[in-house]
């Protein structure tokens, strides 16, 4: 290469790499193009409107959803483009707010309520097993008066008892 090469600039640049940081949410368009997505393919890939995307390439921020939907939208983007969310996500901050909360933050289902079902799972389960017990013995019972039950099944102590 020649000097000269050297000091002219680049005639066709190259789409930023997914390691640069987005310091705009319109540069998301160029990037998009850049990998051969159109509007309606991003659109169902992510599962969100056609308007809300172009809204987001044009920096329309008030036509986009607040809060969670918006972090959604913009991090489920950038990992479609192969960009990191985080700047773009610091530029939309007044629109996304203060998200807390959620089924994510918990690490356990035991935290989810105030409901312990360990108190009484033993009297519980016990009149369980004497509700079971009863239904069974009166079925039983019925079985036996309406003559359904053989008799040969029956013991000689409840034979008596039967006829």
């Amino acid at each position: 290469m020649s000097d000269l090469d050297l000091l002219s600039p680049l005639k066709n640049e190259s789409p930023p790499a997914p390691s640069e940081l987005m310091t705009t949410a319109g540069s998301l368009r160029a990037l998009r193009i850049a990998r051969g997505l159109s509007l309606e393919d991003v659109s169902m890939r992510l599962k969100f409107p056609a308007k809300h995307i172009e809204a987001l390439e044009s920096e329309s921020f008030d036509r986009l959803p607040k809060g969670l939907a918006l972090k959604a939208l913009v991090k489920n983007y950038a990992r479609l483009l192969g960009v990191d969310s985080a700047s773009i996500e610091n530029v939309l901050q007044p629109y996304i707010g203060k998200v807390t909360g959620g089924i994510s933050a918990h690490t356990s289902t035991r935290t989810l309520g105030a409901h312990h079902a360990e108190k009484n799972s033993s009297a519980s389960s016990s009149m369980w097993i004497i509700v079971i017990l009863c239904v069974v013995i009166a079925a039983l019972g019925i079985a036996m008066w309406q003559g359904i039950f053989p008799t040969s099944w029956m013991p000689a102590w409840m034979l008596g008892a039967v006829k």
